[in-house]
């Protein structure tokens, strides 16, 4: 691998009689690993038995992370109906860490500020259980769909995923949360193994301008934090710029905070790519001073910013709705949804998380879990209400399993053909469509056929 001399010549001097074994890991192969959902997959005999069903080996588990497991490249966990379910994701091992040491205690208000494509996110889904508040913001537009897409796979119930510069955000939540996430971008030496196309962007000048844009986003971070609260901020590079200077850096503004933890991960030391964790806990009082220029840059984007709900539903579409929650979804779920706070986007339909939270004015890929949406008389179910059920949720059900052939064909776009057995127990109507006991998508039943419901953009993937 030709690495760029300067970074050469700077890890030479950095890590002295550990260079050669450092040089050396560039050679191995890079290591993958996929965690567990644990809010859809909840006991050891489901793991131990989807890990066989993978061929993946239990004995080659990430230690720093719960429930997950490595696994070798010539297993692709990812073409496999387990995945499009969301009962695992796939992630970098050494990415695991940074959300284990945030570890959010279920009622929490926490915020991942970097949030795409999701990793981080959905792990820290997993500590909170389906309770509290996730606040998952991208500042990209088109990654915070694909961090949108995750959420949804995975079947969380109670994230806003936002799209927002973290000025803005800290404009919006001065002392709001319990714990942030701050998954800076940065330099992605780290990387270098697993995405070779990073060498080739690699600067000292981008170096310096990552540590600059690393240090306001934690400021912002610390506006939001609650007293008592926690930070925990991430790099996948090496730099010292980026990663002890920034913290050195944050430390010396905001005395209010102390430094608990701090840790990386070497490539020639662990079975991950390079990786920085450290962990700041809030003791003072919460830090309301934003820069002077906040303001002005707030006020000069309002203009584009879009959130275009309403609040309350008709008495039309609260109709469509019950009709629909009351013919297919149990009676605790459908009052879960009838007695939450319910908004509209356009015609699309949300429920807000329980833990009440102020999004006006921001803007929101995903306001919580998207029920659905109303049509000419009707209403249709949405995919992230499929994927966030359980196989108890439902009144009417099509069971298949992974090893039948019309699985496959469901997640290409395919109807599934009833035998006479499974007609006589499925209703006409919505159904949920489940593979081995896990939520899939919808159907619509009608006599021995099912018409496939399954979003078309989803479709091919296995």
């Amino acid at each position: 691998m030709n690495l760029p001399i300067e970074f050469e010549k700077k890890m030479k001097a950095f890590l002295g009689d550990e260079w050669d074994d450092f040089l050396y890991s560039y050679d191995n192969n890079r290591f993958q690993a996929l965690r567990f959902n644990t809010l859809k997959v909840q006991s050891h005999e489901e793991i131990m038995w989807i890990l066989m069903v993978l061929e993946i080996s239990s004995d080659k588990r990430v230690s720093w992370a719960n429930e997950a497991y490595y696994f070798d490249e010539n297993v692709r966990p990812g073409k496999h109906p387990y995945h499009e379910m969301g009962l695992y994701y796939i992630q970098e091992p050494s990415a695991m860490s940074a959300a284990a040491l945030l570890a959010p205690k279920p009622g929490m208000r926490v915020l991942d500020l970097c949030a795409a494509p999701g990793g981080k996110s959905t792990q820290l889904a997993t500590y909170l259980g389906d309770s509290g508040l996730l606040v998952s913001n991208e500042i990209n537009t088109q990654r915070s769909r694909i961090l949108s897409q995750n959420i949804e796979r995975m079947g969380i119930k109670n994230a806003i995923v936002t799209n927002e510069d973290s000025f803005v955000l800290a404009s919006h939540f001065p002392g709001f949360f319990n714990a942030i996430q701050v998954d800076a971008p940065c330099s992605g030496e780290g990387m270098f193994r697993k995405l070779p196309e990073a060498i080739e962007q690699w600067s000292m000048e981008n170096v310096a301008i990552c540590a600059e844009r690393q240090k306001e986003i934690l400021d912002n971070a610390a506006v939001m934090l609650k007293p008592g609260g926690v930070i925990v901020y991430s790099t996948c590079t090496f730099s010292k710029e980026e990663n002890e200077d920034v913290i050195e850096y944050f430390l010396e503004r905001h005395p209010d905070f102390t430094l608990e933890e701090m840790e990386r991960f070497w490539p020639h030391k662990v079975d991950g790519e390079g990786h920085f964790v450290a962990k700041l806990v809030r003791r003072g009082c919460v830090d309301t001073d934003l820069k002077a220029d906040r303001k002005t840059k707030k006020n000069k984007n309002s203009k584009n910013r879009k959130n275009e709900t309403k609040p309350a539903l008709t008495k039309e579409n609260m109709k469509l709705l019950s009709e629909f929650l009351d013919e297919t979804i149990s009676e605790d779920v459908a009052a879960w949804i009838k007695n939450s706070r319910l908004v509209m986007f356009g015609e699309q339909l949300y429920r807000l998380p329980d833990m009440e939270v102020d999004i006006k004015g921001l803007k929101v890929q995903r306001a919580g879990l998207h029920i659905g949406e109303f049509k000419k008389q009707r209403f249709e179910p949405s995919h992230s209400l499929a994927l966030a059920l359980k196989l108890n949720d439902a009144k009417n059900l099509v069971k298949l399993t992974c090893d039948n052939p019309q699985t496959i064909g469901f997640f290409n776009g395919q109807s599934v053909m009833l035998s006479d057995e499974q007609a006589a127990e499925c209703k006409k109507g919505w159904a949920l469509v489940c593979v081995d006991g896990y939520p899939a998508g919808w159907g619509k039943v009608n006599g021995a056929q099912v018409k496939n419901h399954y979003p078309k953009g989803l479709r091919n993937k296995i």
